[in-house]
């Protein structure tokens, strides 16, 4: 009985001596790895603690001077140096929670925000929330809102939201697919359909903040695309304008006799009748002032704005841009029809990427720039589209020498200084085509919508400095390797770093032999 009531407090004190590292590792990383110190961690530390205290009690019953031994003292001192720098390890990662510094040292500063973001941050007057719709928060997006967060000194919130738990929210706000992004503040929203950045979240904030509202002047009397009807209108990018808070309004300048003075831009979509020269002086009197254009002009059609756009180095072709790609046709396009991938760096285009736009029977843009403009090619045909000159007769196939050879720019973005002091500039934008903004057109589901609104807001929208933040370019850091040093690589890495590995183990072997 004696024998194995001794083995009992033997394998005791084993299981205690096992049961309590396992119970404190356990707890201490169920509260490290899910950051709540709820009844799970917490228990599991204390049965650790309790495991090890029984077993401190049991080893001092069962050896006579277990705490005055050598040993004892030793492993005493080991074990209170370890929970030593497990505190000081814990304290400090408490504090840098709590009071985090961030460093980013990235060449481009990747992780910094913007300072026109920053201030508008730090400017907010009133509660501003922005509800991600996605059951899946990604980690990019949770960092870029914490950093907004920091800035805006207790004014702005977010919250991750799973439309499927939550559709009345979904629907209230009129949610139609997760990764939507809504921006609220008092009774106004904005909505971000792409993916979030600083791009496209600053511009959001600011709108939705500000009670400035655009008003874009939409021309008529030239038999002008309308901006309500079918297919023919532009009744979709109408709507799309004015959940922006732009305001459309009707102008006609012979009724009129001047462009009024609230015109944030003035947009001449595909006029059928050319401008008198009464018409003609207005619209370059209101850009000579500071004015912002919108020219959506049509091939063989005499709009009057000839004199105009040369004074802006602009020309237009009138020549029909062809597709010999035969990539329209594969989706039900002919090859009069363009489809645009290419796009400048600029505001409007500047989350393009490669999307695709459609322009149908499009006509290029010469350009012969004047001094100190800014100029920018916004969107510009494939390589294997050409200018046909003889595109009347219906033989859309390239003439050396006659036709011209793409790329060609099909859409064109100007800004000119006026004067420094005070700083004042005009800005025209001019497309080679109206019909790429028509409903129809926009059925094919590419971005042109985007292309025009975006137009529209950079032109009316300038005083407003953070539409221009451009996402932040990554540099391509990847190593290229040719085939030998690929192989090379393979043959060092596989073969020789384990066989001089070995061959140092049978080296030091052999030596102490």
């Amino acid at each position: 009985m004696k024998r194995f009531a001794l083995g009992s407090r033997e394998q005791l004190t084993m299981v205690l001596l096992w049961a309590a590292p396992l119970f404190i590792i356990a707890g201490l990383s169920a509260g490290i790895v899910t950051h709540r110190w709820n009844w799970l961690p917490l228990g599991l530390l204390a049965l650790g603690g309790i495991a090890l205290l029984l077993w401190l009690i049991q080893q001092s019953r069962v050896s006579t001077g277990f705490w005055g031994r050598r040993s004892t003292q030793t492993s005493t001192n080991a074990i209170l140096t370890v929970m030593a720098v497990i505190a000081l390890l814990g304290i400090v990662n408490f504090l840098a929670d709590r009071y985090s510094v961030e460093v980013d040292l990235t060449e481009n500063r990747a992780f910094t925000l913007a300072a026109e973001t920053r201030d508008v941050l730090q400017n907010l007057d009133q509660p501003v929330r922005v509800l991600v719709f996605d059951a899946n928060a990604a980690s990019r997006d949770r960092l870029l809102l914490e950093q907004y967060r920091r800035q805006a000194n207790n004014q702005f919130s977010f919250e991750f939201i799973d439309p499927q738990e939550q559709p009345t929210l979904a629907k209230k706000y009129n949610v139609t697919q997760a990764g939507q992004v809504i921006v609220v503040a008092g009774e106004k929203t904005q909505r971000i359909d792409e993916a979030l950045s600083e791009s496209n979240l600053t511009p959001a904030l600011i709108r939705v903040t500000s009670d400035r509202t655009i008003r874009a002047y939409f021309t008529t009397g030239h038999n002008e695309l309308p901006l309500t009807g079918g297919a023919a209108s532009l009744s979709e990018v109408a709507k799309l304008l004015e959940q922006r808070d732009v305001e459309l309004l009707p102008l006609n300048l012979l009724e009129k006799g001047k462009i009024p003075e609230d015109a944030n831009v003035v947009v001449v979509a595909g006029p059928r009748q050319p401008f008198l020269r009464l018409e003609q002086d207005l619209l370059k009197e209101y850009l000579n002032r500071g004015g912002s254009l919108l020219l959506m002009l049509d091939v063989d059609v005499n709009a009057g704005l000839d004199d105009l756009l040369k004074n802006w180095g602009l020309t237009l072709d009138n020549r029909w841009v062809i597709d010999g790609s035969g990539v329209g046709q594969q989706v039900g396009l002919g090859s009069d029809t363009i489809i645009v991938t290419t796009y400048g760096n600029h505001p409007i285009t500047q989350r393009f990427a490669q999307g695709p736009s459609v322009f149908p029977r499009a006509q290029a843009i010469r350009i012969d720039p004047v001094k100190d403009d800014d100029i920018v090619e916004i969107a510009l045909s494939g390589s294997q589209t050409w200018a046909e000159t003889d595109w009347q007769s219906g033989n859309l196939e390239f003439t050396e020498g006659v036709d011209t050879k793409g790329p060609l720019p099909i859409g064109v973005a100007i800004t000119r200084q006026l004067s420094d002091n005070p700083p004042k500039e005009a800005r025209l934008v001019v497309f080679g085509d109206s019909e790429f903004a028509t409903d129809g057109v926009i059925a094919y589901q590419g971005i042109n919508s985007d292309l025009f609104v975006n137009s529209v807001l950079w032109l009316g929208d300038r005083d407003q400095k953070a539409l221009s933040i451009r996402p932040r370019e990554t540099t391509n850091r990847r190593l290229q390797l040719n085939v030998t040093t690929s192989r090379w690589l393979e043959i060092i890495s596989v073969f020789l770093l384990p066989l001089v590995g070995f061959g140092s183990a049978v080296f030091v072997w052999w030596r102490r032999r």
